[in-house]
């Protein structure tokens, strides 16, 4: 019992991660260009910059692609320290709001989502409408994840060994800390590893 949940808790975070990668190619394909020259102009001054990483990390729904964008501005000497502060601080907010929208309970719309974004993809040949069609099912498959990991984790929640290996690892704040360092290094999400534990929660 105890291995097919374990199964199914990869399984949907597995899943988490494909529909996160999803929309992130699929935004970076049909935007890619108009966000890093929206972010080129917005590190112009600390407020804009701020909205900027807000606005571009929901939209990517990654904050590290924000961050790595703004590093590369940064290493070709492009950007001051202070505007390049406020897009991570923007970046963070941004992750902030994915996450509060995706705690509401949505998953109805992944089907919906998956219809419009498979007749996006398949008729719209190389254009940003399949791209589109792309972010949709991403989405989807990010609802619906989430929707399993609950499902997997509500019998689970009572058994005595998943209480055990959850009171251990969550008994020292230090642990807690790397942790989440670790999955969030090998997920390469902080959004993916933010939903995991609020599903936990």
């Amino acid at each position: 019992m105890g291995s097919i949940v374990l199964l199914d808790l990869m399984g949907g975070v597995a899943l988490l991660l494909w529909g996160l990668h999803m929309v992130q190619s699929g935004v970076t394909r049909a935007f890619g260009a108009e966000l890093r020259r929206l972010l080129s102009v917005a590190l112009r001054r600390r407020l804009v910059a701020f909205l900027a990483g807000v606005g571009i990390t929901t939209v990517l729904q990654s904050s590290t692609a924000t961050g790595l964008m703004t590093a590369s501005f940064a290493a070709r000497g492009l950007v001051a320290l202070v505007p390049a502060l406020a897009i991570m601080l923007g970046a963070n907010v941004g992750t902030t709001l994915i996450v509060q929208f995706l705690s509401f309970n949505v998953s109805a719309v992944a089907p919906a989502l998956f219809l419009i974004g498979l007749f996006a993809f398949r008729r719209g040949g190389r254009t940003r409408t399949r791209d589109l069609g792309r972010v949709a099912i991403g989405l989807g498959l990010m609802l619906l994840s989430l929707h399993t990991l609950l499902d997997t984790l509500a019998p689970a929640e009572n058994a005595p060994a998943v209480r055990s290996l959850l009171s251990a690892l969550t008994s020292d704040p230090l642990m807690c800390i790397l942790l989440a360092a670790a999955l969030t290094w090998a997920a390469h999400s902080s959004v993916a590893v933010i939903l995991i534990v609020m599903s936990l929660a």
